[in-house]
Parts: C-alpha cells; sequence; structure tokens
C-alpha cells in the first residue's frame, strides 16, 4: 500500500467513524502485538500516526502526499 492509499484510508476512516477509529487502531496494534504479530501492528500504528495527523489537522488527507 502506498502512503497516499493509506493517507486516503486514514481519512475515509475518520470521515465515517471519527475518534472510534483511532480507538479501534490502538486496540488492533496492542491485540497484533500480544500475538506477536509485530509487522502487522506496525501498519496500524502507522494508520495510527496519519489518523492523528489528520484529527490534529497536520495533513490534509486529499493534498498531494510529500515523504521527507
Amino acid at each position: 500500500m502506498s502512503a497516499e492509499e493509506a493517507c486516503r484510508l486514514a481519512a475515509e476512516l475518520q470521515e465515517e467513524f471519527g475518534d472510534v477509529a483511532t480507538r479501534v487502531a490502538e486496540r488492533t496494534i496492542a491485540t497484533l502485538e500480544e500475538d506477536g504479530l509485530v509487522e502487522r501492528a506496525s501498519f496500524w500504528r502507522a494508520l495510527l500516526a496519519i489518523l492523528d495527523d489528520i484529527s490534529a489537522k497536520r495533513i490534509d488527507p486529499y493534498a498531494k502526499i510529500a515523504i521527507h
């Protein structure tokens, strides 16, 4: 999944579910880590970071993505 696709996914989750999406991501990370699925948890951690940035209005999820 590209960074742009992840950002769009996070935006759609945020629009549809609001802060619930953040709580689901946090629970999912914890569960995956408990089960030893660290790589899968890493994806959710990245998604959580994007959700946080969208909520704080640090990024526009529909703008062109610039990765530094």
